[in-house]
Parts: C-alpha cells; sequence; structure tokens
C-alpha cells in the first residue's frame, strides 16, 4: 500500500506543494486501495469513480493555477449512506431500499464538502435504519473489523470506522443519534466527534441525531470540522459561523476539572481493561496538573427502558414507511426490536419523552461540576463482527456511556487511548454545550499524551477471511 494513504492531510497538502503528489493522483492509490481491501472489510456502500475523479481533476487544476481552496481541496473523503449526496444511492442500510432513485439533493455535510474541494470517493455502509451500534446490515451483511477479521466496528457508522482504520480515505462523515460515531472510533482506534447538536448542520434537523466527522488523527479530525460546521439554514438548529483560530493548539489541562465517568449506575459493567485505559488518561491529566476526580454512579435508578421505548418507536415509524410487501426486509433484530411500538400509546410516548428529558437533566448537572468529563466508549473491548450489540434483545443498549450526550447536546469526541491485545480501546472527551472546540482541543493534548503507536491495519487479507468459519 502506498504510505502516503496514512499520512496525515497536512502532510498531503505538503505533497500537493512541492509537486510529488497531485490530487488525481492521490486519488488513484485510494481506489485502487480501496479495490483490494474493501472485498475483505466490507465497508463502502458505494464508489462514485466518475464523480470522485471529477473532483479530483478540478482539485488538480487549481493546485496548478494556485486556486486551491483550503485544507480538505483534493483531499479523498467518504459519507455515510444516511447523508444525501446528490447522484449517489441512499438506502438507510435497508435491503427494502435497494431500488430507490438517486438522491437529487445534497445534505449539508456533502454541500460543504464540495464547496471545500474535498473529493467525495463513495458511501460507507451502515446497519438498518442507523438503529443498531453495530455494523450488521439487512442490504450490506456483514462489515468487518479491520484490525481483526472477526470483530465488530461498531455502528451506526460502521462502513466510516472500518474504511479509515484500513487506510481508505483520510476522513469520514457519519451521524450519532446515541453514540453512531464514537462508537465505531472506539472499536476501530479512530477519533471523532458528536457536536453539540447544531454546529455541524444535517438534514432533517434533530435535536438527538448530528451528523459527526471521523479520522485517524485529531489535526485530520479538525479540518474536516472546519468544513462541515458552517451554518447551513436547512437545518433548524444550525449554529452560528464559528472562527477556528487556534484550534490545532493542545489544551494544557493544568487547572482544569476533570471527571472521571465510570459508572452509569446500569447496564453493562465497565470491563477491567476498558477501567484500565480510562484510568490511564485520567493519570496523564493529573499528572499534567488537572484536578481528576472519579465520578460517583450517575443514576440510581435504570434510565434506559424509555429511551430505548423512543429509539422503538423511531425505527418502526421508519418501518411503517416502507412499502408493506418489502418490510419483511428489514434486519429481524431491528424490526422485531421495534415490533412493541405498535402498541404504544401517544399518552405512553410523552411519558417517556418527560422521562428521558428528566434523565438527561441528571447527567447534564452531575457533568456541570466539572470543566471536562473523560469516561469510556464503550463497556467492554467490542464484540463479534455478526453480533447486533452486547444484548440483542436490546441492539442499543451498551451505547450508555454514548447515548446521553445525545440528549444533553454536549460534545463528545472519541479517541483511541489504549489496547487490550490486538484491539484498540476508546475514551471519551466530553464537555458543556457549544464547547466543542475546548473538546477537541483537549483531545488533541490527551492525543500527544498517549503512550501508544498507532499501526493502522491497512494489509487484511482475504484468506483472514476463511479462518473465521
Amino acid at each position: 500500500m502506498n504510505p502516503l494513504l496514512t499520512a496525515s492531510i497536512t502532510e498531503i497538502r505538503e505533497a500537493f506543494g512541492t509537486g510529488e503528489l497531485t490530487p488525481l493522483q492521490l486519488l488513484d492509490a485510494t481506489l485502487e486501495h480501496l479495490e483490494a481491501t474493501d472485498p475483505v472489510i466490507n465497508a463502502i456502500a458505494h464508489v462514485d469513480e466518475s464523480g470522485a475523479r471529477a473532483a479530483a481533476q478540478a482539485a488538480t487544476d487549481r493546485l496548478d493555477s494556485g486556486r486551491a481552496r483550503g485544507h480538505m481541496d483534493g483531499i479523498p473523503v467518504t459519507i455515510k449512506d444516511s447523508v444525501h449526496a446528490i447522484g449517489m444511492p441512499w438506502r438507510h442500510g435497508v435491503a427494502a431500499n435497494a431500488d430507490l432513485p438517486m438522491s437529487t439533493v445534497d445534505a449539508p455535510p456533502a454541500a460543504r464538502l464540495k464547496e471545500a474541494g474535498a473529493v467525495i470517493v463513495g458511501k460507507t455502509t451502515m446497519p438498518d435504519m442507523g438503529m443498531m451500534a453495530a455494523g450488521v446490515s439487512s442490504l450490506y451483511g456483514i462489515t468487518r473489523n479491520p484490525w481483526d477479521l472477526s470483530r465488530n466496528t461498531g455502528g451506526s457508522s460502521a462502513g466510516a470506522g472500518a474504511s479509515l482504520a484500513s487506510g481508505i480515505g483520510f476522513g469520514s462523515v457519519g451521524s450519532d443519534i446515541a453514540g453512531s460515531v464514537r462508537l465505531p472510533a472506539g472499536h476501530c482506534g479512530l477519533v471523532a466527534l458528536k457536536p453539540t447538536q447544531g454546529r455541524i448542520p444535517h438534514t432533517a434537523p434533530s435535536t438527538m441525531r448530528s451528523a459527526g466527522p471521523m479520522a485517524r488523527t485529531v489535526d485530520d479530525l479538525i479540518a474536516l470540522y472546519g468544513v462541515i460546521s458552517r451554518p447551513d439554514p436547512r437545518d433548524t438548529w444550525s449554529l452560528p459561523y464559528e472562527d477556528a483560530a487556534g484550534i490545532h493548539a493542545g489544551l494544557e489541562p493544568a487547572g482544569l476539572r476533570i471527571g472521571v465517568m465510570l459508572d452509569m449506575g446500569y447496564g453493562p459493567t465497565v470491563s477491567d481493561d476498558v477501567q484500565r485505559v480510562v484510568r490511564s488518561a485520567a493519570t496523564q491529566l493529573m499528572a499534567a496538573g488537572a484536578v481528576v476526580t472519579e465520578m460517583p454512579p450517575i443514576f440510581a435508578d435504570n434510565p434506559y427502558p424509555a429511551l430505548d421505548r423512543l429509539f422503538q418507536v423511531r425505527a418502526r415509524t421508519e418501518w411503517e414507511a416502507i412499502r408493506e410487501d418489502r418490510r419483511s426486509d428489514v434486519l429481524p433484530a431491528v424490526a422485531d426490536w421495534a415490533a412493541p411500538a405498535a402498541h404504544f400509546s401517544a399518552a405512553q410516548f410523552s411519558r417517556d419523552t418527560d422521562a428521558v428529558m428528566r434523565s438527561q437533566e441528571i447527567v447534564r448537572a452531575k457533568s456541570a461540576e466539572f470543566d471536562f468529563v473523560i469516561a469510556p466508549v464503550i463497556p467492554t473491548v467490542g464484540f463479534w463482527a455478526e453480533d447486533v450489540g452486547l444484548d440483542p434483545a436490546q441492539p442499543l443498549g451498551h451505547c450508555s456511556f454514548t447515548a446521553w450526550f445525545n440528549q444533553t447536546a454536549q460534545p463528545a469526541s472519541a479517541l483511541c487511548f489504549g489496547f487490550s491485545g490486538h484491539m484498540p480501546v476508546g475514551i471519551q472527551v466530553v464537555g458543556p454545550r457549544f464547547a466543542d472546540q475546548a473538546v477537541l482541543r483537549l483531545t488533541k493534548w490527551l492525543e500527544g499524551a498517549r503512550e501508544i503507536e498507532m499501526n493502522w491495519p491497512t494489509a487484511v487479507a482475504a484468506d483472514k477471511i476463511g479462518a473465521l468459519g
């Protein structure tokens, strides 16, 4: 594999500047690597070679004439199946949607990437309706983790996680409703950000779901964030433009109050290996002068049933919108889990919404005692590639450390901070609403403080899959 494919975006731009590399050559190398790698990991839902080649040619022409548009100009990236882009399919991971017409509009993230000159190579896989935190789909099958093909990528931005870890592209835009960019980042060793809702515009507008960038390094993540965080009036919650000057400088921890969240009071217990990695980050922060405090359990009572019912309603609503003779094509793990929602009353939905809002305030208030909170991304070190989660009856049930920050609208990043054997282990960095840049800066500092090297699994081989059986 061409070593430039896991270089930083800054290094790529330097190669562009010296003439060592052109955007067209970089695209060719990316497509060649994709062709060799994707049959093994199954991360790419659609390749738009003609569109990517036109964008790379335009970027090459701008570079030759001194009119480059910025840091992302000519850089190959991908977008999730759920992000509309003109001329590309939108399938939402569902086999029943396989015959839908191509998109005729660019969703805000796709529009911003094109304006910046980024080369959108194609779209990445996801599970049905984005309602599983796993890389299993009725349409795409199993997406595999390149660190170990027998292991899951997490979801729902499953293909984004697998493709980036294997060296396909320099960034990806996913979406996050309960952890869907942070969870694949945790499984696959990446960096990701679930922003303050509205900071990265997306459609349809939502107070729960956000688009979010994913990358291999914090600097690459920041480059992507700087593009897709520009406002868009189509998102009701879109926030005003925010100057990003100085965002690449790490935030020194001295004097910061850091909470360490290791017990939600419900859900799967955090494994010893995950605790070890989170505590190692806490130790680094403390050594740098932060005031680090381990937080007591967040909840006295289990808040998840109400939130799970809201997720069930969301999935059931989408299931009912599918043509009746195609509904059986939806993955049973999603369809069967969501089926009880057909019998929920409006009053039940209202009670559940109120209960979730009360739980949301508990998380916000306890987080507000600190400048930042660090926490696991996933309670365990992943699970098998074929699994839909830690509990098949609740495919989002293991999102206990991620889902509540969608409800509080707080920015939360994910960063690999250690390994358990050969598998990456991620941590979250959480800040108050609107402190997205501060979260990224502290994540940058932690990236520099970690005592691991990221030797990306770019050489995956098809013969390894045969050994899984």
